[in-house]
C-alpha cells in the first residue's frame, strides 16, 4: 500500500497539536495550590503554610507581614513552612502572599482579638529596679541573643513539637505582669510547674546553641531547630547538654531550677520563630503533616 504523502500543511498541523499538548500537560502538572492552617488565629500564634502543584525548578516563596517563611520540601511538587503572628499584630484580616515563578496567590488569614490576663507579682526590688551594672549586663545579653536569632540553617526536625515538661502551665503566654505595682512586663513564653531537679526534655530535634547563665533567665538553654525556629528553656538548675550538641525530641537537656529572676522552681519555656516570640502551646498544637 503506497505511503500517504505528508504535505507541509499536515506537518504544520502536527506541530501545532504537539505544542498544544505540551503546554496543556505543563499547566496540568504545575497548577499551584496554597493553604494555611489554622486560617483563624490570635496574636502570638503560629501557622503552617503548604504549597502544592509547583515546579521545583522555579523559586517559590511565602511572605507574611514582610517576613519570608522558610519553605522546605514536603514531597513531589510540595513545599511547607511554619510562620508566626507577632503578639503586637492588630486584629483583622491578613494575607500570605505565595509566589511560584509567574504564579501568585494571596491566602487569607484572620487574626482575632486576644484576651491576655493581668498578674500582680512581688519580687525583690533588685530584680525590678536594676543597678547600672545589672542594666549593662542585660543590654549585652540582649545584643548577644539578637545576633543568635539571625543565625540558623535548614530544618532539623521531622516531627511535631512536644511539651518539655508534662506538667500544668502556671503562667500563660501574653500575660501582663505588674511587678511590685509599678513595672510592667509582658510574658513572652509559658511557665510550667516543676519540681527542683525534674528532667526537662528537648521539645524537638535540633542543635544546642546556648547554655549560659543570664540575668533574667538564669541558667538558659537554647536549641536551634532550623527554619528560623528556636526553643528556650530558662531557670534551669543545671544543664545536661552543651553548645554544639545535637539532640533528639524527648532527650533530657537539663533539670528544673529556680535560677535567675524566679520566685521558685519552674520552667520558663519560650519559642522564637523568625525572630518573633510565639505561644509555645500554639506550636505544640500545630500538626506539621510530616
Amino acid at each position: 500500500m503506497p505511503e500517504k504523502k505528508v504535505t507541509p500543511m499536515i506537518r504544520l498541523i502536527r506541530c501545532v497539536v504537539a505544542i498544544a499538548v505540551l503546554l496543556l500537560g505543563s499547566s496540568l502538572s504545575f497548577a499551584m495550590h496554597a493553604d494555611v492552617v489554622p486560617s483563624s488565629l490570635f496574636p502570638g500564634d503560629v501557622f503552617l503554610v503548604k504549597v502544592t502543584g509547583i515546579d521545583a525548578s522555579v523559586r517559590t516563596s511565602a511572605l507574611f507581614e514582610g517576613i519570608e517563611v522558610p519553605l522546605e520540601d514536603c514531597g513531589q511538587g510540595c513545599l511547607s513552612g511554619i510562620g508566626a503572628v507577632s503578639i503586637d499584630t492588630k486584629p483583622g484580616e491578613r494575607g500570605i502572599l505565595v509566589t511560584s515563578g509567574r504564579e501568585r496567590t494571596n491566602i487569607a488569614l484572620t487574626v482575632g482579638t486576644p484576651r491576655f490576663p493581668e498578674l500582680h507579682l512581688k519580687l525583690p526590688e533588685s530584680k525590678v529596679s536594676l543597678s547600672a551594672e545589672d542594666l549593662e549586663r542585660v543590654k549585652k545579653e540582649e545584643a548577644m541573643l539578637a545576633e543568635l536569632w539571625k543565625k540558623g540553617g535548614p530544618r532539623l526536625f521531622r516531627s511535631d513539637f512536644i511539651m518539655p515538661l508534662p506538667n500544668q502551665i502556671a503562667t500563660v503566654f501574653g500575660a501582663r505582669r505588674i511587678l511590685n505595682e509599678k513595672a510592667v512586663s509582658v510574658h513572652r513564653g509559658i511557665d510550667v510547674k516543676g519540681r527542683l531537679g525534674e528532667k526537662v526534655a528537648a521539645s524537638n530535634a535540633g542543635r544546642v546553641v546556648l547554655a549560659k547563665n543570664l540575668f533574667f533567665g538564669g541558667n538558659t538553654l537554647i536549641v536551634d531547630h532550623g527554619a528560623g525556629i528556636y526553643t528556650i528553656y530558662m531557670h534551669l538548675e543545671k544543664f545536661a547538654v552543651s553548645p554544639g550538641d545535637v539532640v533528639a525530641r524527648g532527650d533530657t537537656i537539663g533539670l528544673v531550677g529556680a535560677t535567675g529572676r524566679a520566685t521558685g522552681p519552674h520552667l520558663h519555656f519560650g519559642v522564637k520563630i523568625l525572630t518573633i516570640n510565639v505561644n509555645p502551646v500554639a506550636l505544640i498544637n500545630l500538626r506539621t503533616g510530616d
